[in-house]
């Protein structure tokens, strides 16, 4: 191009049908590099040679990558796309990048995502590089989803991207596979403050201002189910000596009755804008404390040595096997699913049961109790009795500080007394009149 196209100039010949919020302001802070292919020829040979792709594939993959390359502003905005998603989760942009195909690629542009994601794998590994990061901890990052990716693409002729913002941590090798768990950068947003005491230690959260929850410190409206009668508001007041304020109890529910804590015996650990490392669960065997805590370790030390910019102050989830309610038809003593959740400081999410039907029954909106199905484990059925009753499942968030890895398998955050008013509260709101 003889001069830069600016954003709007840009945008307008490439015809995107998707874009992400947001973008301009980062387009006009770019700086080209100017290399002179989007991906790597080497590269891509290296790829056409490991998984054996067939030559009319590999002619059709090349052909995409010409169409792209050929096109001025289509070619500059990729490598400006590139850019940003290479350094995307290490910022913890909550950008969301999905699947984007360009109106002017007039043939091939159904694989445009895939090769905008597959163009970030060389320049992703050279910023590791850089980092000194072995190579061990990513050689193969990229390769989850790229040999399901060509398998794909050679058996169907389907080029679209599955769930691209999850499959674009692996190939900007953003994401971590440390023993059991997978980690990655992310922000703390969530409404609440965790404290540590001064003298003992103990760890309590509080919940800010203006949330409805429903009897049984559960978000109202989650699952579609209301408690009217039976709902509180959390509150949060502060004059300087004392915060007063809805504790969450660490079993995975916010408390009704207020909690009191003097400011100068509990100091604040956990606040929005703070670093922590989002764990992933893949499967498999050995989801257990030892491993949770192994690989909690190795994180830590993983990125205090190659990310030493990042402050981390621990690590956040979320995930059906998080919740609470599963330890009511669950062996608590040989469960690993319980096991592992009473090592989390657990709370209540916005997000139902969706997840637990997905995984367990296959489908996010299937219906266990209208239609049973043939159940082939003993947690399907156990699921579905309780469903039955009218009860529902829901998704958890939990939070592990770093302070507190060495006590993961002694239940670091939950008492007894969690436990017993856990107890005491569960389903309540069941037993309220709902509307």
């Amino acid at each position: 191009m003889d001069r830069r196209l600016n954003f709007n100039e840009c945008i307008a010949i490439c015809n995107f049908d998707y874009l992400p919020e947001g973008l301009e302001a980062k387009y006009n802070r770019y700086q080209p590099d100017h290399e002179p292919d989007l991906i790597p020829r080497a590269f891509l040979s290296e790829l056409f040679e490991q998984y054996q792709i067939p030559e009319q594939t590999r002619q059709r993959l090349v052909r995409g990558v010409e169409a792209i390359e050929k096109d001025d502003a289509l070619f500059h905005f990729t490598q400006f796309l590139v850019e940003e998603l290479c350094s995307a989760r290490n910022r913890c942009d909550e950008t969301h990048y999905t699947n984007m195909t360009p109106g002017c690629m007039k043939q091939d542009g159904e694989l445009y995502s895939f090769l905008l994601l597959l163009a970030c794998v060389v320049p992703s590994m050279e910023m590791l590089r850089k980092r000194s990061v072995p190579l061990t901890y990513y050689e193969q990052i990229p390769h989850q989803p790229l040999k399901l990716q060509l398998e794909k693409l050679v058996l169907y002729g389907d080029a679209k991207v599955h769930d691209f913002p999850w499959v674009m941590n692996f190939y900007t090798c953003s994401i971590f596979l440390l023993d059991r768990f997978y980690f990655i950068p992310y922000r703390f947003g969530d409404p609440f403050t965790m404290f540590r005491h001064v003298h003992t230690q103990d760890v309590m959260a509080l919940r800010h201002a203006g949330e409805e929850f429903r009897s049984d410190g559960q978000r109202n409206g989650i699952n579609d189910v209301y408690d009217r009668q039976g709902c509180f508001t959390s509150e949060w007041l502060d004059n300087g000596e004392l915060i007063m304020a809805n504790r969450m109890n660490p079993m995975g529910f916010v408390e009704r009755e207020t909690t009191q804590i003097m400011k100068k015996e509990w100091e604040p650990v956990l606040q929005k804008g703070d670093t922590l490392l989002a764990l992933h669960i893949p499967s498999g065997p050995g989801y257990t404390p030892d491993r949770l805590k192994n690989s909690m370790t190795m994180a830590v030390e993983f990125y205090d040595q190659y990310f030493p910019e990042f402050s981390i102050k621990g690590f956040w989830s979320a995930s059906w096997l998080y919740d609470t309610r599963l330890s009511l038809i669950l062996d608590n003593e040989k469960s690993n699913i319980v096991r592992v959740q009473r090592q989390f400081y657990n709370y209540p999410t916005l997000e139902g049961d969706g997840m637990l039907r997905h995984e367990l029954f296959g489908d996010r909106n299937s219906d266990p109790v209208r239609s049973p199905g043939d159940f082939t484990t003993s947690l399907q059925k156990a699921a579905a009795e309780y469903m039955r009753t009218g009860a529902r499942f829901n998704t958890l968030s939990m939070i592990v500080l770093k302070e507190e890895i060495k006590q993961i398998g002694s239940m670091p955050y939950i008492k007894g007394a969690d436990m017993e008013e856990f107890h005491r509260t569960v389903d309540s709101h069941l037993r309220e009149v709902c509307g």
